[in-house]
């Protein structure tokens, strides 16, 4: 398929056009490199959650109330699982005193074996002990490294047997904890307010009152990722349920592993969707590239065939252009992406804490070099194609007659658009522009490209930033939370509302429950207010405000989609195993809030209804000005107060977790923006070479070069703006459908873009394309007017 004298020109011509051959290479390069950090990425991070699951053994299936014992025991009697076993958990209120005070939180007591390994969730050492002797309790990392807390170190535990003080044997990492997410509900939580603690089995029933309240179920290998596993999750799950369980969660519900799923998955569908719109941006510049070539070299082409050169022989000449840039591409994308996927994994599993020895990072895989050169040789290639294939069957005859001006007699279609008389400069301007709609139409297409890279990027930030606001200024708006061992007495109530600083308290009824609709249960939270409550928002999925129900509950929206046919008037089965009580609610309406799913209801409504279920938390404002580290302190120290949460510190936590987010979305702008100078710098380079005999006609006919740069420049803009409309519809919807493919029951991502910042991308896209013009126009002004012209006449 090769020719020698095509060979040479090949070289010769990316040589002679290497701008415009750097810049499709960049291109190619950086929607690889896109691809192979994403890609990496996610295998690296999955492949050490997967190692982390495997060395502990983390379970299938996590049964909480109900007769554990029973579920334990006919689970490990079916052939499908490999093991189970039952375990106290229970929360507990935790003091620690570092030094400057003492913090008071919410611990979660976990059982776990005084000797040897179990074989369903085991942990992994990280220093001191590896089993808790009665007295003594292993500390999960996210704890210890948020208080300090060592071997050798004591915190308090305030227990059904009393209080009790106990001294840290080892720090410990869990695969259950990568994330430390009390449940699906309350996934992000200030690391201050919440840690978890492993004590021996007798220690944790002396310490919670009772006996074994959680079940964990490990399938057998054999069954894990086969077709048989969701049938037999299923059959565990109902077996579970008929023994009274409360909650039920498999391993991809289990609260830090399905947060943490949601990164993992995030980087699986931005390893394809990102890479598509960068590659596709490359195609289409080289289309437009090829196509001029083509057009150009006409009356070369026709000269080879004359001399007998096979018509696929010139296709696949100009192939080789698109293929060489494709390749270029590739092989210096690749070990790009494959670096900054080394820098992103480490990065993140840093945030999260996983342990160097469980994590699982590949080099230079295998399939993700063959699929990186696959996709840059698949777009170059069919870009490519259809000119050379255009190339392939010019004639000889034809070629040499050159090409037919295509007549047009009239005003173009931008003219007649315009109203009114336009003075003969403009007219030459609209004229290019309406005469010549394939090259207007693909200016305008590479603009409208490159302002939807863009729009993705920054429509996430944007929808990440609104959501923090939603969620803290408009939904959650106490500034902090006071929770009670038990029941919050009047002198309590005043106690918080007696502090220096706070300026309105409010108490609330905080439950877990079980909300079931017909064959479906979803764990979440009861939340009780007063009807006129300032210390929580509730707005509907359209963002109008509705007051607190007389009667019956309000569901979020992210329940009704886990529950199918949940409709506003249905009666839902509340259950709460906390205070053993059933009770049926009318659903009052739905609504929105973008971190968590709970039910809310009037406190007066739950007086009536569940009696037993008492205001175990306070709310509270504070004053402007109010020293929060005071008020803090101080609340702290009040009766009864198990811990302290302020919204602050909530949101910090959030911010933390948005990070994760923000480390591939900002490389993604990055990038984008390059490659938005790239696609723009090549569409005019190509429009500007395009009319060079056009423009050397002018300059011998003596046009001076300020008045053919204002006719170029003009034109160009003029099409570049052409392209802002569509590229801003279009960059809404990449932007809308990527945030729903990151929206799950535990997060509500509805993409709200800013004006200003659509104002704001068309400006600086529409900059881009000013200033990528002036290498063309700086080719016009040294042309050589003479080799053009005769160039022309040939």
């Amino acid at each position: 398929m090769g020719h020698p004298t095509l060979r040479r020109k090949l070289m010769r011509d990316v040589r002679r056009s290497w701008p415009l051959f750097a810049a499709l290479s960049i291109t190619v390069m950086l929607g690889i490199a896109l691809y192979a950090a994403a890609d990496n990425s996610y295998r690296n991070l999955q492949n050490s959650y997967d190692n982390a699951f495997v060395v502990q053994d983390f379970p299938d299936l996590f049964v909480t109330g109900g007769d554990v014992a029973a579920v334990a025991r006919d689970a490990e009697a079916s052939p499908d699982v490999a093991a189970s076993r039952t375990r106290v958990q229970v929360d507990l209120p935790i003091s620690v005193d570092r030094g400057g005070g003492t913090d008071k939180l919410v611990g979660r007591i976990i059982g776990y074996p005084r000797n040897g390994t179990p074989e369903v969730a085991a942990l992994t050492s990280l220093s001191g002990s590896t089993n808790p002797s009665p007295g003594m309790v292993l500390v999960e990392e996210h704890m210890a490294d948020t208080f300090g807390l060592v071997p050798g170190s004591t915190v308090e535990l305030a227990t059904a047997a009393g209080r009790v003080e106990v001294e840290v044997a080892g720090v410990v990492n869990s695969a259950e904890y990568l994330w430390p997410a009390p449940s699906r509900q309350e996934i992000i939580v200030p690391p201050e307010s919440f840690g978890v603690l492993f004590v021996s089995e007798s220690d944790a029933r002396a310490w919670s009152g009772g006996e074994a309240n959680q079940a964990l179920v490990l399938l057998s290998d054999d069954v894990r990722g086969s077709a048989a596993e969701p049938d037999t999750v299923q059959s565990l799950e109902s077996l579970a349920l008929a023994a009274g369980a409360t909650e039920v969660l498999d391993r991809s519900e289990q609260p830090s592993n399905a947060l943490l799923q949601e990164d993992i998955s995030g980087f699986e569908q931005m390893a394809v969707a990102f890479p598509a719109l960068f590659l596709s941006a490359a195609a289409l510049t080289l289309y437009v590239l090829l196509t001029r070539r083509v057009a150009e070299e006409r009356q070369i082409i026709g000269t080879l065939r004359a001399q007998g050169v096979r018509g696929r022989t010139i296709g696949w000449h100009y192939m080789s252009y698109g293929l060489l840039a494709g390749l270029v591409g590739a092989v210096l994308g690749l070990p790009l992406g494959m670096a900054l996927a080394g820098w992103m994994s480490r990065l993140y599993v840093g945030v999260i804490g996983l342990p160097e020895q469980l994590t699982v990072f590949g080099g230079f895989g295998a399939t993700t070099v063959v699929t990186g050169l696959a996709f840059a040789i698949l777009a170059t290639g069919l870009a490519a194609v259809f000119p050379a294939r255009r190339a392939a069957k010019i004639e000889p005859a034809e070629a040499m007659r050159g090409e037919q001006p295509r007549a047009v007699r009239g005003r173009s279609w931008v003219e007649r658009v315009l109203p009114g008389r336009v003075p003969a400069t403009w007219r030459m301007v609209l004229r290019s522009i309406g005469r010549n709609a394939k090259r207007t139409v693909f200016t305008a297409a590479g603009v409208a490209m490159a302002l939807i890279l863009v729009l993705v990027s920054v429509g996430m930030v944007d929808t990440m930033n609104s959501l923090i606001s939603v969620q803290f200024s408009t939904v959650s708006t106490a500034n902090a939370q006071v929770d009670y061992a038990g029941p919050v007495t009047a002198a309590q109530r005043r106690a918080v509302a007696s502090v220096a600083g706070v300026q309105r308290v409010e108490t609330v009824i905080d439950q877990p429950v079980s909300i079931g609709y017909g064959d479906r249960v979803y764990a979440t939270r009861f939340t009780a207010f007063d009807s006129d409550t300032a210390m929580h928002g509730f707005i509907t999925p359209g963002g109008d405000t509705v007051p607190l129900p007389a009667d019956g509950v309000l569901v979020d929206e992210a329940i009704a989609a886990q529950i199918p046919d949940l409709q506003p008037g249905d009666t839902v089965q509340l259950a709460f195993p906390a205070i053993d009580s059933v009770v049926a609610a009318p659903v009052a309406g739905f609504t929105y809030q973008p971190l968590g799913t709970f039910v809310y209801a009037d406190k007066e409504w739950a007086a009536d209804n569940i009696p037993q279920a008492a205001s175990t938390t306070v709310l509270l404002q504070t004053s402007d000005g109010a020293d929060a580290d005071a008020v803090r302190r101080a609340v702290s120290d009040s009766p009864g107060v198990l811990g302290y949460v302020e919204t602050s510190a909530l949101e910090d936590t959030y911010n933390e977790y948005a990070g994760l987010f923000y480390v591939f979305v900002f490389a993604m702008l990055a990038l984008g923006a390059v490659m938005a100078f790239a696609i723009i710098f090549t569409t005019m380079s190509v429009n500007i070479v395009e009319r060079q005999r056009e423009l050397a006609t002018l300059r011998a006919a003596g046009v001076r070069y300020r008045a053919i740069a204002g006719l170029v420049g003009g034109e160009n803009t003029i099409v570049a703006a052409l392209g802002v409309i569509p590229g801003l519809v279009l960059g809404v919807i990449a932007a809308a459908a990527m945030l729903q493919s990151y929206s799950s029951d535990q997060f509500t991502l509805t993409l709200d873009i800013q004006p200003l910042t659509l104002v704001l991308s068309a400006a600086a896209i529409m900059a881009v394309a000013v200033v990528s013009q002036w290498p063309g126009l700086r080719a016009v002004r040294k042309m050589d007017v003479a080799q053009v012209v005769r160039e022309r006449a040939a």
